[in-house]
């Protein structure tokens, strides 16, 4: 299956995967999808994705198909061929 992925706020991690790729996966989950994606390309990807546990850093909000994603259902929400996936920093301010 093919997910669209893009990547907003975040020029280092865009630098390493484009802003905007297409990702060949046979199946699989959010999480399955981030895994892939920190073995595939480096460590420095793991650095800019992961905290010091190995969780998804909490400055990063996964957008799938328009809607946001809890960070509960990361591991377990399937992709489906087509599906568009935006990884994003969060940004606060006042």
């Amino acid at each position: 299956m093919k997910i669209h992925l893009e990547i907003l706020g975040m020029p280092d991690l865009a630098k390493i995967l484009g802003k905007t790729r297409e990702i060949e996966l046979p199946r699989g989950t959010v999480g399955g999808l981030i895994e892939f994606l920190v073995k595939e390309y480096s460590p420095k990807v793991e650095r800019l994705l992961l905290d010091v546990n190995g969780q998804l850093d909490v400055t990063i909000q996964i957008i799938l198909n328009d809607q946001f994603l809890p960070r509960d259902s990361i591991s377990r929400q399937e992709l489906k061929d087509g599906d568009h996936l935006k990884l994003m920093l969060l940004v606060g301010g006042g």
